[in-house]
């Protein structure tokens, strides 16, 4: 089963005197990357987040947002710290000034800079005491996310067996035109020669050396045989328990390099189209393989 890595999750945990709200959003990203916004008082859990995520999934770039709420009776008092405020003010209109621009040191813009708020008898953050409740938000946040992930990738895996089968479809085209182009080039060359020589006989022998020599330039039997070889590999990681996103993302560049060269080898306009068909499924292929785990 495979699972993207796009999803959302909420998880929270109410204790005697907070309440704590931990949201967890995930989008594509090649390695596991995690972005969090914490509460100040809560800066020192950013790490352990990190930790639990990456013992949890396998890439995705993670965006962390954990909320806290008293819920008890607090002794602590908010303190705002004025003279930074005052300080913020005059330096921005010091800017102001010296690059002329126009514009309100509004209250919305000092309210906006968390750093002028503190409560007093607040102590940090600590492992021992806030750490148990904030992993339970966050585990609750991840098993949320890890469902839609779950439900997501159901999709692309649907997505992904009906591009499959179209790739499998179009090279079982392409082998099948391979004797026909052999062919057919030995018809073209028959009749030029017959034009060039006024009608006289053609000397057999020479006929078949060319039609020889074209038929191991073009031959793709190496290469239909591989990429079949990777398209079945391809296949059974969209069927086992993943991650696989790499591996597949290192499939699909071999895939697209043997159509490459039967493309480069063919010396038929129905066969290029056909390739030209076929390296756009595998486009098609990687954007989706881009979003699985």
């Amino acid at each position: 089963m495979l699972n993207s890595m796009t999803g959302f999750g909420q998880g929270e945990c109410v204790t005697s005197s907070r309440r704590y709200v931990c949201e967890l959003q995930s989008v594509n990203h090649r390695h596991l990357e995690t972005r969090a916004r914490l509460p100040k008082r809560l800066g020192a859990m950013e790490l352990p987040i990190q930790k639990t995520l990456q013992g949890r999934f396998a890439r995705g770039r993670f965006d962390v947002t954990v909320l806290e709420e008293l819920t008890g009776e607090q002794s602590c008092t908010l303190r705002v710290n004025r003279p930074l405020a005052h300080a913020y003010r005059d330096a921005i209109k010091t800017l102001q000034s010296e690059l002329g621009l126009t514009g309100e040191v509004t209250l919305e813009l000092l309210l906006s800079r968390s750093d002028l708020f503190d409560l007093e008898g607040e102590k940090p953050g600590e492992t021992d005491t806030d750490w148990p409740a904030v992993s339970t938000a966050l585990e609750g946040a991840m098993n949320a996310l890890a469902e839609m992930r779950q439900k997501e990738g159901k999709a692309l895996e649907a997505a992904l067996l009906g591009y499959l089968d179209l790739v499998e479809a179009t090279v079982a085209m392409i082998v099948a035109r391979a004797p026909d182009v052999v062919q057919s080039y030995k018809n073209r060359l028959e009749l030029r020669l017959q034009r060039l020589l006024e009608g006289k006989p053609v000397d057999p022998g020479r006929l078949e050396q060319e039609v020889a020599i074209l038929a191991e330039r073009s031959d793709i039997a190496e290469e239909t045989t591989r990429l079949t070889s990777h398209l079945q590999q391809f296949l059974d990681l969209v069927r086992q328990p993943g991650p696989h996103g790499r591996r597949m993302e290192f499939l699909l560049q071999e895939m697209q390099r043997e159509a490459n060269t039967i493309g480069a080898k063919a010396n038929d306009a129905k066969t290029s189209h056909d390739v030209i068909t076929l390296k756009s499924i595998l486009e098609q292929l990687r954007e989706q393989v881009q979003n699985v785990e």
